[in-house]
């Protein structure tokens, strides 16, 4: 996996681009690997959306903890 380590330290929205694109070359390997698994776009962007929430919730402070074993629990292969 490539460095995706932040080089902005400052401005709040150069930051949150430069995430989004440290993060798209490994977002379109896993979309890929979810598309050559059958799964369609749809279904894709919903996981994804899914995710994203149990992500936020689990690194909402007080909920971190119980939150995180959660997502480990529910971690399924694109089979």
């Amino acid at each position: 996996m490539p460095v995706i380590s932040p080089t902005v330290h400052s401005q709040q929205i150069s930051r949150e681009l430069e995430c989004q694109r440290a993060l798209e070359d490994e977002f379109l390997v896993l979309t890929a690997l979810a598309e050559e698994a059958g799964w369609s776009w749809q279904e894709i962007a919903l996981a994804m959306m899914e995710l994203t929430e149990q992500y936020v919730a689990a690194m909402r402070p007080g909920s971190a903890m119980e939150a995180r074993s959660l997502l480990r629990m529910h971690s399924k292969s694109l089979h």
